[in-house]
């Protein structure tokens, strides 16, 4: 069997015989409403299959032609890769033959034939000339260069022509990638008792396996697969082209609507927001206006909403542009979905086009940049779109869920790109994690230039203290940045010698503190003070008070005391005790001789040895704890 995985759809005006030819074609009868029985037109949407060859399995779906029923043809239009136009031989080519080419056109067909049917009804003349006009009608369409085969589904002329030209097409068509994301536009849900919830669609891109779990767009719900069925038979796997019967669990029939998609678990957008490249339509007697209200068809689904046009302030038949469309409600879909628009009312057919950029960022819409933006995204390769993409994000770095969301692409597809943007410079990873993250160079500049910026004006303003605290740092810039994304960014601007950071604190590379006459002097008076008590160090409000530091001298003295702590001079033991480093250094050799010789020591021991008071005694003992030079054996010390 062949694994092409092909959809025929037929198209047509009402009562051209779209139906009765699938019954001649395949013996089934796509009617299955009795309404449409009654009235004698299709209504819903029909699905069968047949057997062209022993290589050919294929499905046909037939779609309503009369025009109330319009919207139901484009969920069935969507998913179809050859299409059979039917005009009656008896009446030519008619409004919704041409309004259903236009949509297959719109939606990205390329492949079909022309079935010229009922010409048991016509002389062979009249037939001729009816041929000869639809081949003009057909011009600047994807059926110019078809064949046009006359058909009786009647007396079953014709039918072995038609069988024979589709199986020379679907040679011509390529077979589907299964490597993309499971996506599955919804256009039937009913129940069948001891089953529960089926949903029927064509499955476009990806595979469908039994026991998946998928999730429900845009209702953001989990379901599981219970089986699935193709053309009749219970299958395992299902591939993209495939007509397909879902059972699925984990919901009701009533929470489904047509043209809900099953898709693979957090891999779309929910959103009302779409930019995308959008073609009038050339017959048309109306100009289509900045937010005038439409009727958006996509997948299976239709949603009113309003579009606003790139650069334009109204677009006239045959024109095309770059376009935004604002829904009613949220939607999901992928980059490169194509799409057909109505008017709000009348229902007329406008045009159509593709998805470009699925949930924009919000902007303004006489942005000259966005139609460079959206004209790179749609020529540009996907090394080029995900590069755009992670560029947009304004304030913040893209994570790779979101690119994933924005280009629809496998996350093996994906990495694959990161990687190679990440070697030739472009990017740069801010987190390597399961959910990583990610700036553009262009980005990391702005951020670069917004980080010296503030360091600069810091030092202008503190020029005793060592450099602003990374903390301080990280909140004055636009960009929202986490701990661990600002830390990659201060590890990568200090490897290129731009910054330096010591303790939490960031500072210029090339910074050093210049001392005036007065503060030099100032520090030299509190290092001496320090020095000349090194085991009963001054408190910070008694060394004010010896050194007559008023309020407007204390800031500056403040700054001297954070720059010595800063480098060293002085060391912090707790909140209450600041002391000189060589009292730490002298403490440390007397400790460790006392202890080689006794093996333990006492706090009071240790007291009298430094000839300091228990107070400093037991804040060095504790600092030396913590240093792991000794640890607490009951009431005692000993090396650890």
């Amino acid at each position: 069997m062949n694994d092409k995985n092909i959809i025929i759809g037929t198209a047509g005006h009402i009562d051209h015989g779209k139906t009765t030819l699938i019954k001649a074609l395949t013996g089934a009868d796509t009617d299955r409403l009795q309404q449409e029985k009654e009235r004698g037109i299709s209504i819903e949407l029909g699905f069968t299959s047949f057997e062209l060859s022993n290589q050919h399995q294929v499905g046909i779906i037939d779609v309503p032609g009369h025009e109330k029923f319009i919207k139901n043809m484009l969920a069935g239009a969507a998913g179809v890769d050859l299409a059979i136009l039917v005009v009656a031989a008896d009446e030519g080519m008619m409004p919704q033959s041409k309004e259903h080419l236009a949509i297959l056109d719109l939606l990205g067909v390329k492949h079909g034939v022309v079935a010229l049917s009922k010409s048991d009804k016509v002389e062979e003349e009249w037939q001729e000339l009816v041929i000869e006009d639809t081949r003009e009608k057909l011009k600047g369409s994807f059926l110019e260069n078809a064949e046009i085969i006359p058909i009786s589904a009647v007396e079953k002329e014709g039918i072995d022509s038609l069988k024979l030209e589709l199986n020379k097409i679907i040679e011509k068509i390529s077979t589907k990638k299964n490597e993309n994301n499971t996506y599955f536009p919804i256009d039937r849900v009913f129940t069948l008792k001891g089953f529960g919830t089926i949903v029927t669609g064509t499955l476009f891109r990806g595979v469908i396996e039994v026991e998946d779990e998928l999730e429900l767009y845009s209702q953001s719900k989990k379901i599981r697969v219970r089986s699935l069925q193709v053309h009749n038979d219970q299958v395992q796997k299902v591939y993209p082209g495939q007509r397909v019967g879902i059972n699925i669990s984990g919901i009701d029939k009533d929470e489904l609507q047509r043209g809900d998609v099953l898709a693979k678990i957090n891999s779309l957008f929910k959103t009302k927001y779409f930019e995308a490249k959008m073609k009038m339509l050339k017959d048309l007697n109306f100009v289509l206006k900045n937010g005038d209200q439409i009727r958006f068809h996509i997948g299976a689904k239709e949603i009113i909403g309003r579009v606003y046009i790139y650069d334009k302030k109204e677009l006239f038949p045959g024109e095309e542009a770059y376009v935004q469309f604002t829904l009613e409600g949220e939607i999901a879909a992928y980059l490169g979905e194509k799409f057909v628009i109505r008017r709000h009312s009348p229902m007329d057919l406008i045009g159509g086009g593709q998805i470009i950029i699925v949930d924009p960022p919000p902007r303004k819409r006489n942005e000259q940049q966005i139609t460079k933006i959206l004209q790179k995204i749609e020529a540009g390769d996907w090394e080029e779109k995900i590069e755009i993409f992670i560029n947009s994000k304004k304030y913040e770095s893209a994570s790779l869920e979101y690119l994933l969301k924005k280009s629809s692409l496998k996350e093996t597809e994906l990495k694959n790109i990161l990687k190679q943007l990440k070697t030739a410079g472009r990017i740069i990873c801010l987190k390597e994690a399961k959910n990583s993250l990610w700036i553009h160079i262009d980005k990391f500049a702005e951020v670069e230039e917004q980080i010296l910026d503030f360091v600069t004006s810091y030092h202008q303003d503190n020029h005793l203290e060592p450099g602003i605290s990374k903390e301080e740092l990280r909140s004055k810039i636009k960009f929202n940045f986490d701990n661990q994304e600002f830390n990659q960014i201060i590890k990568i601007l200090v490897s290129k010698n731009i910054i330096k950071e010591k303790e939490n604190t960031v500072a210029l590379f090339d910074f050093e503190i210049n001392f005036t006459e007065a503060e030099k002097e100032l520090k030299n008076k509190i290092v001496e003070e320090f020095k000349n008590n090194l085991y009963s160090p001054p408190g910070q409000e008694d060394l004010k008070e010896e050194l007559n530091i008023d309020q407007q001298k204390e800031e500056k003295f403040n700054s001297i005391i954070n720059y010595l702590i800063f480098n060293e001079h002085l060391i912090r033991l707790n909140n209450q005790i600041l002391i000189h480093s060589q009292a730490i250094d002298r403490s440390r050799k007397l400790l460790q001789d006392y202890l080689k010789e006794n093996s333990e020591i006492e706090l009071g021991e240790f007291r009298d040895l430094i000839e300091s008071s228990r107070k400093y005694a037991l804040a060095l003992l504790e600092k030396f704890e913590n240093d792991r030079l000794i640890k607490k054996n009951g009431d005692k010390r000993v090396l650890f």
